[in-house]
């Protein structure tokens, strides 16, 4: 891949106005990928630049947040949400994307510092995200 794609993160319509009120709305979030790195920033909530040659895997979550285990599974979390070394990063409950690291990566919950070794992100085009990142 020689370029620079950007997909956008998924709202729905429950999310979407609380959400831009906080600063974390569509116009400020979103996934880059490039050559070099993948971006993902919902806002002033999450800001990750994953190296590219970190990213284990990436797959659709078909089945939404019910393929989650943990408190992830619960259907109504939006924006970002942590725990144990995964981040979940949405606006809304479908339109998954799981991408597994093969190191952990810092990234920026707010303005606290955390290691992710798996993020799950709302993209508009699942399909798009998943073939960019598996690309080599």
């Amino acid at each position: 891949m020689d370029s620079t794609t950007t997909f956008p993160i998924t709202f729905d319509r429950h999310s979407r106005i609380p959400m831009t009120v906080l600063g974390a709305g569509p116009s400020v979030s979103r996934v880059t990928v490039n050559p070099e790195t993948v971006d993902v920033h919902l806002g002033w909530a999450f800001r990750a630049a994953i190296p590219r040659e970190a990213v284990a895997s990436a797959r659709p979550l078909n089945g939404g947040l019910s393929e989650l285990s943990g408190p992830f599974r619960i259907s109504v979390l939006r924006g970002v949400n942590y725990w144990r070394g995964t981040a979940l990063v949405n606006g809304a409950g479908t339109d998954l994307v799981e991408i597994t690291l093969d190191r952990p990566v810092w990234v920026r919950l707010g303005p606290l510092p955390a290691r992710m070794r798996r993020l799950i992100v709302s993209a508009k085009d699942p399909s798009g995200l998943v073939a960019a990142l598996t690309r080599k």
